[in-house]
């Protein structure tokens, strides 16, 4: 399966696909940049970017006590999320992304039931 997906243009990111291992290309965050064997892939999921209640409702609270009338709403990046035997990689995405990074899900999905 030699194939590549480009994730993201501006700071490029790009998952290119061989038989038995993914190379990822992290422009934004170079420890990303590697090699990865197929058989060392747990799990591949994209994570929406959406609120975090725990960090918006403390904001809340903390804003109440100090006075401040700043209470906002904070949200979580949306992010592929690439889990192996020995580390974790998050690959940052704004909304544009989210289809090619679908698309790369598939691909490592797909890469794994190859070596399986």
């Amino acid at each position: 399966m030699n194939a590549s997906i480009q994730i993201r243009d501006k700071p490029k990111a790009s998952i290119i696909f061989g038989e038995d291992q993914f190379e990822i290309i992290d422009s934004k965050d170079i420890s990303n940049n590697g090699f990865y064997l197929f058989n060392k892939l747990l799990n591949v999921d994209i994570i929406e970017k959406k609120t975090d209640w725990f960090i918006t409702v403390l904001s809340f609270i903390v804003d109440i006590f100090t006075g401040s009338a700043s209470g906002s709403n904070y949200k979580n990046k949306a992010h592929l999320k690439i889990d192996l035997e020995d580390c974790s990689i998050k690959i940052w995405l704004s909304n544009e992304e989210i289809d090619k990074a679908h698309k790369a899900k598939q691909m490592l999905n797909e890469g794994i039931l190859n070596k399986t």
